[in-house]
């Protein structure tokens, strides 16, 4: 989180940690705000993000997502997958060697809540640096 963090307050410090990088990002549902920001976030950090809607594909059908799995690791460097079951997510990630990113499920959201959790932290060490600034953050901690 610390570095996620850090990566927002100094983004240029990260304009090539994906250099040579490829994302192959699989939307089975529909998405604007998760395509766009993974392929924003991809461009900004030097590498290249793929999107593939699933409804054009023989995914689940003719190949397995285990077998898709196993193949895309030989082909990009990671794989954000939104998708309608959890099932789907754990077929791709049992023969990955890549990782494998659940960008939305039947069962949650987990990149939302990532980056909720990260909304939270800003906000908490923002208060607190802000505490800290004033003083009143040693006269809190003597209060407690």
């Amino acid at each position: 989180m610390a570095m996620a963090i850090d990566m927002k307050a100094n983004p240029s410090n990260y304009h090539d940690a994906l250099k040579r990088k490829t994302l192959l990002m699989l939307f089975e549902k529909p998405s604007l705000r998760t395509r766009v920001s993974l392929e924003t976030g991809m461009t900004q950090m030097g590498g290249h993000g793929i999107a593939y809607m699933t409804g054009d594909s023989p995914i689940g059908q003719k190949e397995t997502y285990e077998d898709t799995g196993a193949v895309l690791s030989r082909m990009v460097d990671a794989v954000t997958a939104r998708v309608k079951s959890r099932s789907q997510i754990e077929g791709l990630s049992a023969n990955s060697t890549i990782p494998v990113v659940n960008a939305l499920d039947d069962y949650a959201h987990p990149m939302q809540m990532l980056a909720d959790i990260q909304v939270v932290a800003c906000h908490l060490l923002c208060s607190i640096a802000c505490l800290c600034v004033s003083g009143e953050f040693m006269m809190l901690l003597r209060s407690c």
